[in-house]
This record gives structure tokens, C-alpha cells and sequence, in this order.
């Protein structure tokens, strides 16, 4: 059974290990391996989405705590810093619960859509989102607030031009 439940600080330094495992899928994409060992959110950033933006994780019955969501809230939208499934339990629909439940507090409080940003043409990246209801948003929709997240990616190495923003209306 997975249970989906906000996260509490004893769950922090179990987090950045989670991602790291997640990423490892990327050493199997040509181009993006490095990915696989690039830095990962700390435990105080972590400390900090739990504070003051959304963090979820996915408790597994037997296995703990085996997923997590992060983000915050931004005047349009709930936005997705993080969501990292660790390898182990990867493609058993915990991303799509964590995303649900994203969701469902954005809907409880009145936001009406989500964002994020991820790799273009990774499967598990934009076409996963596109089949959760996401929309690959052009560079005329972007708005200031995801341009600046993508300029940021940039700055950080990332590849702008595999590189893109989505949203999911509520």
C-alpha cells in the first residue's frame, strides 16, 4: 500500500539519496548521463519546500518512504521543483499519486494550474507529463516567471534546447 502524505522532517535525509537513485535512469540516455551524477536538492532546501511550499512523499508499507514532490506556490500556478521516484520502485504509477496529490492541493486552495519544467523528448519526462494532462508551453506562453526558471536552468549547465516548461490547467 502507498500512502501519500506530506513531508515531516525525519523524512529529510532519506530525500537527496531518493533523487540521486532516480537520476540513475539518465545513465542509459545519450547525452543526459551525466545527469546521473549531478547534485541533487539538499537537506536544506529540502527543509525549506516543507516550510514554506508543498512537499509530498510516498510511504511504501515494507519499503518506507520511496518518492518524493516538491514545489511551491506561485501567483499562477503550483510549481514542480522536484518529483523523484527511487529506482527501485520506479514505473508503478507513485509519480502519477504524488502528482495527484499536487493536484488536489492546488484545487483545495485555489490554484489553477500546474508547472513545471523537464527534458523534451525523454520518456519519462515530457511525454510522462504529457499523458498526465501537461501542455508543453511555446516560448510566447511562457510567461516572466517560467522564462526565468528556464534562463536559470541554462546558467546551470542544463541544455536549453532540450529544455522545456508545461502546464496542466485545473
Amino acid at each position: 500500500m502507498t500512502i501519500i502524505r506530506p513531508t515531516n522532517d525525519c523524512d529529510v535525509p532519506a530525500l537527496p539519496e531518493i533523487e540521486r537513485s532516480s537520476g540513475e535512469v539518465f545513465r542509459r540516455w545519450k547525452g543526459l548521463e551525466w545527469i546521473a551524477d549531478d547534485d541533487v536538492q539538499s537537506e536544506e532546501q529540502h527543509r525549506a519546500l516543507i516550510a514554506n511550499g508543498i512537499a509530498f512523499v510516498a510511504d511504501l508499507e515494507g519499503y518506507g518512504v520511496a518518492a518524493f514532490l516538491n514545489g511551491e506556490v506561485t501567483p499562477d500556478a503550483l510549481h514542480i521543483w522536484q518529483l523523484a521516484v527511487h529506482r527501485d520502485q520506479q514505473r508503478r504509477g507513485i509519480g502519477r499519486k504524488l502528482i495527484e496529490a499536487a493536484q488536489q492541493y492546488a484545487t483545495d486552495h485555489g490554484i489553477n494550474s500546474l508547472s513545471l519544467t523537464t527534458f523534451r523528448n525523454v520518456p519519462w519526462n515530457e511525454p510522462y507529463y504529457q499523458r498526465l494532462g501537461f501542455v508543453t508551453l511555446d516560448r510566447e506562453h511562457l510567461g516572466s516567471r517560467l522564462m526565468a526558471i528556464l534562463d536559470a536552468e541554462r546558467q546551470a549547465g542544463l541544455p536549453t534546447a532540450q529544455r522545456c516548461a508545461m502546464r496542466k490547467p485545473l
